[in-house]
């Protein structure tokens, strides 16, 4: 039993506020890696052996391994400065010294270890947290007083920038069929218009041929129809070549009717004669 007589944090408190204080999984947002620095707090603890009293100080990635950091403010490489969490109550200064080993990445601190850390992006990582105590004002790496095991889950940040410049070869992939389609529509409508009124011209000839055989056969039969095949000739759409057609035969109706006109009066006349 370790009894506290001068003040100093046992080994025993050590113990219970890594057991009690800490979290068992740690999930850290994708923007605090992301605009993490070097030089930064972000890795500080993580691979290295430093003071405890430094295990929660601002930007620092232990930091958010203790529970009372989900109410505690963050800024990004420390830079307003929020207070430390004290790990353990009433934390003697030089006392315990700690470490965060994080599993996959060993051999690696600081920049080395950020950079990794950014290039592996959405990772689960296996971690455990090691007290030591003191001997002469340094770390007795042979003292070690507690530990946990835990895991961190860092999610990877993809910047804007980076889905924007990959976005393009894709979607160029992809659209390419719908823009070449659209070119090819594009390129037709304006071809099928021509098209499409040569297809019509010998049905609108055909029909319109026809209308002039039954007007000259209604002239035959009645001069006044002259009249009214003339106003049905205004009326008519230009048709391109229909329309000659029309007229054409118009023009044979008119001298048919006129010369049959002609032959009946003269042989009225004979007759009176």
């Amino acid at each position: 039993m370790d009894v506290n007589l001068n003040g100093l944090t046992t080994p025993a408190e050590v113990q219970k506020g890594v057991a009690d204080n800490t979290k068992d999984t740690v999930d850290v947002p994708a923007t605090y890696l992301d605009k993490a620095n070097f030089p930064g707090p972000f890795t500080a603890g993580v691979n290295q052996v430093i003071p405890y009293e430094f295990f929660a100080g601002d930007g620092m990635l232990t930091r958010l391994i203790l529970k009372a950091s989900d109410k505690a403010p963050w800024s990004d490489n420390g830079s307003a400065k929020n207070p430390a969490l004290p790990p353990v109550e009433k934390l003697g200064k030089g006392l315990y010294f700690y470490e965060v080993d994080l599993a996959g990445t060993q051999g690696k601190s600081d920049k080395e270890l950020l950079d990794l850390l950014k290039q592996n992006g959405t990772h689960s990582y296996k971690a455990t947290i090691k007290v030591y105590g003191a001997k002469d004002g340094k770390a007795d790496l042979s003292n070690l007083v507690a530990t946990k095991d835990l895991t961190v889950n860092l999610n990877g940040y993809k910047s804007l920038n980076e889905m924007k410049s990959k976005m393009p070869a894709t979607s160029q992939d992809k659209m390419m069929p719908n823009k070449e389609q659209d070119k090819t529509m594009n390129t037709s409508q304006p071809m099928a218009t021509p098209s499409m009124k040569q297809d019509q011209a010998p049905a609108a000839s055909s029909q319109m041929s026809d209308e002039g055989k039954m007007v000259s056969t209604n002239k035959v039969s009645s001069p006044m129809m002259a009249d009214q095949m003339k106003d049905q000739k205004d009326m008519l759409p230009y048709t391109g070549e229909a329309q000659t057609s029309m007229a054409t035969l118009g023009f044979f109706g008119l001298a048919l009717a006129g010369l049959l006109g002609g032959l009946g009066l003269k042989a009225k006349k004979e007759e009176n004669d």
